[in-house]
């Protein structure tokens, strides 16, 4: 263009009447209109004639939300998406509205959310980002898949603030002990009873060529039939294994399971010492009878102290017992007892009564140590304030099934808990001693599906199934208020 060419001369150069000529692209423009309108009425149509269900949703619901299938406002605000951060339209009010919407009938804490950076407190607000809806009549909304779990355990710096829980590692990515790491929980023994699993698990409980083995005849003559195996006499020994003191809490072997069935069968029924101890270790003072009734666990002393000069007062007085210092007579008399008549009153001293508590704690100390068997102690038990003595769960971090995996062997878990050939006693700390496997024992099944399975363990499991899945969800629940404790 010329440097000296004048305005006017420029504009000569474009016609004045440029607008009334209909080019292609005016031309494809009204056919794009056209057929917009076009599909947008046929589309119309046929929505209002099926309806229109189908095709105001993005699916069907999952069977347990089926009952809002056609009432969107129980969970969805008008033009607010659930995934706010596709649109970007007021991501906090949108994310709030899910989270109380869902909160209406699962009420449930948030994951650590006081430990979460400002970005992250809000995916952890927004439940559809694990459990999206409309996928169908049988998805499983708790069925979190791996990935969501390792959005945020994969690098926890990013996700939560400087004072996280040390016990957490910060990188988990997947189910190894490189990444994962070994169960924390295994690190220490929480329980305060001293349990030598071996010993009990030995024929009459004594090391072999031992005396004092306990035969059937010495149990409690109530409790014989519980220990009694099949064909034994009263001279047999004894033989315990896992099942004489740990019992499902559920019912696993159910042909038909039930909700919740799995959940009762996931863990053991706590350890009582009447139902499992006593048999063999009776809370009796000497001289006790088979008329006579034993005295109660875990009471505290100065009931005990009472019992204990009432049982000694009335064995004196069925002849099962001399007064003090009263050798008058080689033999019981019928009615009387030894020595003095019975019309000669014996008052049980508060001596006698002390020297027999002294005994009994005696008795308690064998498996307790001596701040658990005092009466600050004992009525803190009783009142359920206390730790328990032997704690209900000990991997504490997670979940495990019991009920899931009762066709394995417990040894698999446990080879600590039973008698080794190569030792010649048992060690003296057997009852500090956690005596559950770690990783090691999970890896070989709870494994990528991509990945072979290990050498002999099909040998080792006698046909079962070797594989499982390695979802996170097995094994930890996100929300806090399910009753895992973090």
């Amino acid at each position: 263009m010329s440097a000296g060419q004048t305005g006017k001369q420029r504009s000569q150069r474009i016609q004045i009447d440029y607008f009334r000529h209909r080019g292609g692209l005016f031309y494809l423009r009204c056919g794009c209109i056209v057929a917009g309108l076009v599909a947008a009425g046929l589309y119309g149509a046929l929505v209002i004639g099926r309806g229109g269900g189908s095709h105001l949703s993005t699916g069907p619901l999952a069977v347990v939300h089926v009952s809002f299938e056609n009432d969107c406002q129980q969970c969805h605000q008008d033009f607010t998406p659930l995934a706010s951060d596709a649109f970007r339209i007021d991501p906090e009010s949108s994310v709030s509205h899910t989270e109380q919407a869902c909160q209406k009938c699962h009420q449930v804490d948030g994951h650590h959310r006081d430990l979460l950076l400002a970005d992250w407190k809000m995916v952890d607000q927004n439940c559809a980002i694990c459990h999206a809806d409309h996928q169908g009549r049988q998805r499983d909304l708790t069925a979190v898949v791996n990935p969501l779990c390792s959005q945020c355990h994969s690098d926890l710096s990013k996700v939560c603030t400087a004072n996280r829980s040390p016990v957490v590692r910060d990188q988990v990515s997947r189910f190894d002990l490189e990444s994962h790491g070994d169960f924390a929980s295994l690190k220490s023994d929480p329980g305060r009873v001293k349990f030598d699993h071996r010993q009990h698990m030995l024929p009459g409980q004594v090391d072999p060529g031992s005396k004092g083995a306990m035969t059937v005849s010495m149990l409690e003559a109530t409790r014989r039939e519980q220990y009694r195996r099949a064909g034994q006499g009263n001279d047999d020994l004894v033989s315990l294994d896992c099942s004489s003191c740990h019992q499902f809490a559920g019912n696993p072997d159910a042909h038909v399971v039930l909700a919740g069935d799995q959940e009762l069968g996931r863990y053991l029924k706590p350890i009582s010492f009447d139902q499992h101890c006593s048999a063999c270790h009776s809370m009796n003072p000497p001289g006790r009878t088979e008329d006579t009734l034993p005295l109660p666990h875990a009471a505290p002393w100065s009931e005990i102290g009472l019992l204990l000069q009432t049982k000694i007062a009335g064995l004196r007085q069925l002849g099962t017992a001399r007064s003090p210092r009263d050798d008058t007579q080689p033999a019981p008399i019928p009615g009387e007892g030894f020595g003095s008549a019975a019309n000669n009153v014996s008052i049980v001293s508060a001596a006698e009564v002390d020297v027999a508590l002294k005994a009994m704690q005696v008795q308690c100390l064998k498996c307790h140590d001596s701040a658990s068997i005092t009466d600050e102690a004992i009525n803190t038990a009783l009142a359920g304030t206390s730790t328990p003595l032997i704690p209900a769960r000990w991997l504490r971090h997670g979940i495990y099934d019991h009920a899931a995996h009762r066709k394995m062997d417990c040894r698999y878990c446990h080879a600590d808990a039973y008698p080794n050939e190569a030792m010649s006693s048992s060690p003296p700390d057997d009852h500090q001693q956690v005596m559950i496997g770690g990783i090691e024992t999970c890896t070989p099944c709870h494994r990528p599906a991509d990945v072979a399975e290990p050498e002999g363990l099909s040998d080792l499991f006698s046909g079962q199934p070797t594989w499982a899945s390695d979802d996170c969800i097995l094994c930890h629940r996100y929300h806090t208020s399910v009753g895992v404790k973090r």
